[in-house]
């Protein structure tokens, strides 16, 4: 999905005013999608993180909820910006850059993309180490039908270690990135992941 669309979802969602917005970005890189929650917080649609349910997925949906003065934000950010719907400048990005922040939306920008760095790294759960672990089993039922023979087991517990030392340095990265992100979080006085209404 590509910024476009991206924004014309967007667009269609504040002008249906709806209580939640949904979408998921088919784009590379986080930072562009942390300029878009950007754009979607101007005009009344605060990132809340994963749709419920959908962390798991390997691409998950990410959920905007409308905050209780989206008409004020939408009228405002209109006012300053009467181009928006007809594909004109974006609130806080660089004119003719899409998704480009400049430098004085930039710090919220940051924050967000930190939100979203903690949301993926809460991805790397012990899901993913059940299906490192399930591998041997897997190999073992491919191995049965061309015989087992030392080599091929040796190759096939090659393969799953290397797999296995994969998933540590995965793991360890990730700790690492939750706990830098978390950090700059905490330091801005952001409570994240929210809490969410009963």
């Amino acid at each position: 999905m590509d910024e476009r669309h991206l924004l014309n979802e967007l667009m269609k969602a504040v002008s249906e005013e709806k209580n939640e917005h949904s979408i998921r970005p088919h784009f590379p890189g986080m930072k562009k999608f942390a300029a878009f929650a950007y754009v979607a917080e101007r005009l009344g649609y605060r990132y809340m993180g994963h749709m419920p349910g959908g962390a798991a997925l390997n691409n998950p949906y990410f959920l905007f909820q409308r905050t209780s003065d989206a008409r004020q934000r939408v009228a405002a950010t209109m006012a300053d910006y009467p181009d928006l719907m007809r594909g004109g400048a974006l609130p806080g990005m660089r004119p003719g850059h899409g998704l480009s922040p400049d430098p004085t939306a930039r710090p919220e920008v940051d924050l967000l993309y930190s939100r979203m760095v903690v949301d993926a790294c809460g991805r790397y759960n012990p899901r993913v180490l059940s299906n490192v672990l399930l591998l041997p089993v897997v190999m073992a039922i491919f191995l049965a039908f061309p015989g087992y023979t030392v080599e091929r087991v040796l190759i096939a517990g090659g393969i799953w270690l290397v797999f296995f030392a994969l998933y540590l340095v995965g793991l360890a990265v990730t700790r690492h990135r939750r706990t830098k992100h978390l950090a700059r979080l905490t330091a801005a006085g952001v409570e994240w992941p929210p809490r969410r209404a009963a």
